[in-house]
């Protein structure tokens, strides 16, 4: 997949690294050089670019009109929505997302049909949720229920029950178990072990009654 990120900061630097892990092509554009520098540094396995996120010849140098993802991740949320318009309007990317750090501002993005990701108000729910729930690491939770996303990390008290001896009737529900590098998708009778990480759908508080099985929290 091709993809144009603007803005080479932090979160632009993360979200980079982790493209190229997929296995993606991706171009990083930012009006400060010494920043590319600073952050991506000379070993970054993409392309680079100085310019402005909205700037038309910047991006079209990134190699935007063969881009199918731009991803506006400056730290300027006016800067985000005008380069998501351009990316739209001027040079047809089939998908550009927009940082937004101000969640004040989501009504304008909303009205403007512009997508984006919510930085500020994702980073509230994982403090708010690590804070309640400990010893889950979070990754997702739905308004309107108290089910979540989590992860966790068996101890060896875990080791040789199965999934559905660890499941929790209308509690706890596996979805997935990443061992040894490899990532399987559980029956009920497939057996867990010491230092699995379990990733699974569980309701509000049934932390406590699996807190023997688990081997440590999120740090």
């Amino acid at each position: 997949m091709r993809v144009v990120i603007a803005g080479s900061g932090r979160v632009g630097r993360e979200v980079a690294l982790g493209l190229l892990a997929h296995g993606d092509d991706v171009s990083v554009i930012d009006e400060r050089s010494d920043l590319i520098e600073m952050l991506l540094g000379r070993d970054f396995d993409g392309t680079t670019h100085v310019g402005l996120a909205y700037d038309v010849d910047g991006l079209r140098e990134s190699g935007i009109e063969e881009a199918d993802v731009f991803l506006a991740l400056t730290d300027s949320d006016n800067a985000n929505l005008m380069a998501v318009q351009v990316a739209k309007e001027v040079f047809g990317v089939p998908r550009a997302i927009a940082r937004l750090d101000d969640p004040h501002r989501e009504q304008s993005y909303r009205a403007l049909d512009v997508s984006y990701v919510a930085g500020a108000k994702l980073v509230a729910e994982v403090l708010v949720e690590r804070v309640h729930e400990p010893d889950f690491a979070y990754h997702l939770s739905f308004r309107t229920s108290t089910t979540q996303v989590v992860e966790m990390v068996l101890s060896e008290q875990a080791d040789g029950i199965t999934v559905g001896e660890f499941e929790i009737d209308g509690k706890l529900r596996v979805a997935a178990i990443e061992r040894a590098g490899k990532v399987l998708v559980p029956t009920p009778d497939t057996a867990l072990r010491e230092d699995d990480r379990v990733v699974a759908a569980a309701a509000r508080g049934v932390a406590a009654g699996l807190r023997p099985y688990l081997k440590r929290g999120p740090s």
